[in-house]
């Protein structure tokens, strides 16, 4: 969605407004120890500050205009708190929360203060989601990037995720039922080249559960719209649920 200023208040609401029923986040750890919602480790990306967000204060950072570098319409605009977002989006949307750089004691106990344990996945690389995996008791579900490379059986004892993100190009039915057969989900990205609508009917076809896409408003037409032709043509294969299934 590019309506809003990425990571902000008013791009939850919209992607809320619009029935997404999952939104990504990213999450960095402030000099005093706190989480935000950024995604690069350089202030003047996406606020009028200068220098990284490790380098910066709370108190500093929610001081920044995170909105003007988007639309002079969201000038103002604060930068989130995970605590924030979790509190904004709980029984609303789900969240994917994409760890640049977190506390991993500090995020299992924040998710679970806030009582978003069922409306969350974690994904980051494998150490940090093996701790949050022991942190939480497993109660939080985990996803880390999948590729052909590390294979299933051996990788998949060893990680124990909920579910994986896989990129469009590789991504076969016979890949899906393999998680599927495991009772893990499987996440699609479609950013970038990837993110239209043969690459999206592929992995529909293909059955994931997720669709990543910085198009959602246009991806759901189009599952409606080819909803609606493979009940008229009676399509076996037709299938539209995929844009959030809960881990």
């Amino acid at each position: 969605m590019r309506r809003a200023p990425e990571n902000t208040k008013p791009a939850l609401e919209l992607a809320i407004e619009a029935g997404i029923e999952w939104v990504e986040v990213d999450v960095r750890l402030t000099g005093d120890g706190y989480h935000v919602l950024m995604h690069s480790s350089l202030l003047d990306k996406t606020t009028d500050g200068k220098g990284s967000v490790e380098e910066h204060t709370i108190a500093q950072i929610k001081r920044l205009d995170a909105g003007s570098w988007f639309s002079p319409r969201y000038a103002g605009e604060r930068v989130l708190s995970l605590e924030e977002c979790l509190d904004l989006a709980y029984r609303r949307i789900n969240l994917y929360l994409d760890c640049k750089r977190v506390n991993p004691r500090l995020l299992v106990g924040q998710i679970l203060r806030a009582g978003m344990q069922d409306q969350v996945v974690v994904f980051g690389k494998l150490e940090l989601l093996r701790q949050i995996r022991a942190l939480s008791n497993g109660e939080i579900a985990i996803m880390p990037k999948w590729w052909p490379k590390y294979g299933l059986d051996a990788w998949l004892d060893d990680v124990q995720p909920n579910a994986v993100e896989i990129n469009a190009d590789v991504i076969t039915p016979e890949i899906c039922r393999a998680f599927h057969g495991r009772e893990i989900y499987v996440q699609a990205k479609t950013l970038g080249e990837w993110d239209h609508p043969d690459i999206w009917d592929k992995m529909l076809r293909a059955k994931v559960d997720w669709i990543q896409t910085d198009m959602p408003e246009e991806l759901i037409t189009y599952g409606l719209k080819r909803e609606e032709e493979n009940e008229r043509t009676s399509d076996p294969r037709g299938q539209t649920g995929c844009y959030g299934r809960k881990p």
